[in-house]
């Protein structure tokens, strides 16, 4: 499944505005309603999480924790993740936690599709280097 990404800044000024957030010590999930029948995904990855390799093997990690959750989201949400700096070096598992923790906060898990536990598990190896 393709994952369709929020382009604009205007997209990222409305979701950090009017979205609803939860704060985790690997990210910072922001969601908000988009009236469209997709979930779309926007990473936020600042110089404080490090130089060019570190923002894009963060960006990389938080990409694949989105893919593999999406079958169990709810449709028609925008979904915002700003890295910390821990989100580079944390372990796959602490990651899937804390993203798990804030989507149920949230409000953003589909109870009406059942929620396979051996497809949420991940391991280091699911998250590319």
């Amino acid at each position: 499944m393709k994952i369709i990404s929020l382009t604009r800044n205007g997209q990222f000024q409305r979701l950090y505005r009017k979205g609803r957030s939860f704060v985790a010590p690997t990210m910072v999930v922001y969601v908000s309603e988009n009236r469209l029948p997709v979930t779309r995904l926007g990473i936020t990855t600042g110089k404080k999480v490090g130089g060019a390799v570190e923002r894009n093997r963060a960006k990389r990690r938080i990409r694949e924790l989105f893919r593999i959750s999406l079958p169990n989201l709810k449709a028609g949400m925008d979904v915002c993740v700003v890295a910390r700096s821990y989100t580079v070096t944390a372990p796959a598992e602490k990651m899937r936690k804390d993203f798990g923790t804030a989507m149920e906060k949230l409000g953003m898990w589909n109870h009406e599709k059942p929620v396979d536990s051996s497809d949420s598990r991940v391991s280091e190896a699911d998250f590319p280097a």
